[in-house]
């Protein structure tokens, strides 16, 4: 058996939000041929890396949660807030995973090859960030060794501060992709990207 395949980091697609600015559910917008959802999806399999998806409890997601099949993480009182999410759904991840990505669901922008150039960084760092022209973007890749202090995140509060206390495990991975900038959070965000 190949014990480097171990250190292999999986995606954790965070998707249980309201999209309160959006007016209304972002998840189901049509993106290309498929919905913003969707299209995270096929963005973390045509990477060939490992996914899972956080949905809420609420019954809005029943749907969804079936489209995702054995892949979807329920998070309880998800509407507590991102941190609150990301720190549940850490939890339930697959132990062989070396590292998560942590990918948010609207941002239908980044490259596939994003997520492997930061799960290969992973394999030597405890933190990875891209950035696009000197400007910090999304997803971000955690070791697994972070696990424990992600799961302690609450509320609304993302993983801001444990990237500041550990800034000396932080690698800044520069790329060529402006999506990891973007994200579709209101309806021009969605028009001015959606083409």
């Amino acid at each position: 058996m190949n014990t480097g395949m171990a250190m292999v980091a999986g995606i954790l697609i965070l998707a249980a939000g309201q999209s309160r600015r959006m007016g209304s559910d972002k998840r189901l917008l049509a993106w290309h041929d498929s919905s913003i959802l969707e299209h995270a999806i096929k963005l973390c399999i045509s990477s060939g890396l490992d996914y899972r998806v956080a949905l809420s409890y609420r019954e809005d997601d029943d749907s969804i949660a079936k489209t995702c099949g054995p892949n979807c993480i329920r998070v309880e009182e998800s509407d507590l807030g991102l941190g609150h999410t990301l720190a549940h759904a850490i939890g339930t991840l697959p132990r062989s995973w070396g590292g998560v990505i942590v990918h948010l669901a609207d941002m239908p922008l980044v490259k596939a090859s994003t997520f492997q150039k930061i799960a290969h960084e992973l394999q030597h760092h405890s933190i990875v960030i891209p950035s696009y022209q000197q400007q910090w973007g999304n997803p971000r890749g955690f070791s697994h060794s972070l696990w424990p202090e992600l799961a302690l995140l609450k509320g609304d509060q993302g993983a801001k501060d444990l990237i500041k206390k550990h800034s000396d495990l932080c690698r800044v991975l520069d790329l060529n992709d402006a999506g990891i900038l973007v994200d579709i959070d209101t309806q021009e965000d969605y028009q001015t990207w959606q083409r």
